[in-house]
C-alpha cells in the first residue's frame, strides 16, 4: 500500500458519503410528506395535517444526527488524506469554510433569508471540496500508473460539479427573487435535492474506485 493515508481518508469520505445520500432522500421524502399533507390556501403553506408534524419532525432529527456522523467522518478523512496528496489540503480548506457558513446559518436560522443564502454557500463549498478530492484521487491514480481510475475521476468530476451547479443555479434563484410561493419552493427543493443526489451517486463511484486503488 503505497498510500496509507490516502487510502483511510477515502475510506472515510466514501462513508460519509453514503451516509450523506441517505440524508438526501430522507430530505426528499420529508418534503414530500409534507408537501402531500399540507393545507394550502392561495398557494402558502398554512397548516400541516395531523401526524404529518411528527413525521416530518422525526424524519428531520435522524436526517440531522446522520449528517453529523457524516460530517465528522468526511472532515477526518480529509484531513488524513491531506498527508499524502496537497489537494486535499484545498478540500479541507472548502470544507472548513463550510463548516463556518452552517454555523452561521445555524446561529441566525430565524433569518430565513440568511439562512437561505448561507445554505447556497455551503453548497458551493460542497462543490469545491468534491472537485478537489477527486483531483486528488487522479493525482493519486496517476503516481500509481492507474489510467482508468484516473479517467474515471476526472469524468466523475466533470458530471458532479455540473450537477452540482445546477442544484446551486436552483438555490441561487430562490435567493435572488426571494421566492415565498409554497408550491414553487416545493418544486424547487425537490429539484435541488434530486441533482444533489446525482452528484453523491457519480461521486461515490469515483470514491470507490479510488478506495479499491489505494487498497491494493
Amino acid at each position: 500500500m503505497k498510500f496509507p493515508n490516502a487510502y483511510k481518508g477515502v475510506k472515510k469520505i466514501w462513508l460519509a458519503e453514503l451516509l450523506m445520500l441517505l440524508v438526501t432522500v430522507l430530505s426528499i421524502v420529508m418534503i414530500i410528506v409534507v408537501g402531500r399533507n399540507s393545507l394550502i390556501v392561495d398557494n402558502e403553506f398554512i397548516a400541516m395535517r395531523e401526524g404529518t408534524a411528527g413525521v416530518a419532525a422525526g424524519l428531520g432529527i435522524a436526517a440531522g444526527i446522520i449528517a453529523l456522523i457524516a460530517f465528522l467522518l468526511n472532515l477526518f478523512g480529509v484531513i488524513g488524506a491531506r498527508k499524502d496528496d496537497d489537494n486535499f489540503k484545498a478540500a479541507l480548506f472548502a470544507t472548513l469554510i463550510g463548516i463556518i457558513t452552517t454555523a452561521v446559518s445555524s446561529i441566525w436560522n430565524t433569518n430565513l433569508r440568511l439562512a437561505n443564502w448561507m445554505d447556497t454557500i455551503t453548497s458551493i463549498c460542497s462543490l469545491f471540496a468534491s472537485y478537489f478530492v477527486l483531483t486528488g484521487i487522479a493525482s493519486l491514480a496517476d503516481k500509481c500508473l492507474d489510467n482508468e481510475t484516473k479517467e474515471i475521476a476526472l469524468k466523475s468530476r466533470t458530471l458532479l460539479e455540473a450537477t452540482f451547479c445546477v442544484s446551486v443555479i436552483v438555490k441561487f434563484i430562490r435567493n435572488i427573487f426571494n421566492i415565498q410561493n409554497g408550491t414553487v419552493l416545493l418544486i424547487m427543493g425537490i429539484g435541488a435535492l434530486v441533482m444533489e443526489l446525482i452528484s453523491f451517486v457519480l461521486y461515490m463511484r469515483a470514491l470507490s474506485r479510488g478506495k479499491t486503488m489505494l487498497a491494493r
